[in-house]
């Protein structure tokens, strides 16, 4: 055999080894690819959902500071009259 010949047989085995191994990597690419484009999906869609949900609490914390202001004046009143009571 010449040396030609054993180095296109030397090519020929190493590429029926290698097909697998590259077929595995060009998965793992695609795969990647792929995650790639779905984590952009969902740091693209993220905004909009904290946007919504600071809208939530901005409505939550209105309701809470309401409250408050109104237990405030309540409680104002009731000193005021037990201080009134208090002086009489």
């Amino acid at each position: 055999m010449e040396a030609e010949q054993i180095v296109k047989m030397l090519e020929t085995v190493l590429d029926l080894k290698l097909k697998p191994i590259k077929d595995d990597i060009s998965d793992m690419k695609q795969d990647i690819r792929d995650l790639s484009e779905k984590f952009d999906l969902l740091s693209s869609e993220q905004p909009s959902d904290t946007l919504a949900m600071l809208q939530i609490i901005n409505t939550k914390l209105d309701s809470i500071q309401k409250d408050v202001e109104f237990t405030y004046l309540k409680t104002s009143k009731n000193e005021l009259e037990i201080n009134r009571l208090k002086t009489q």
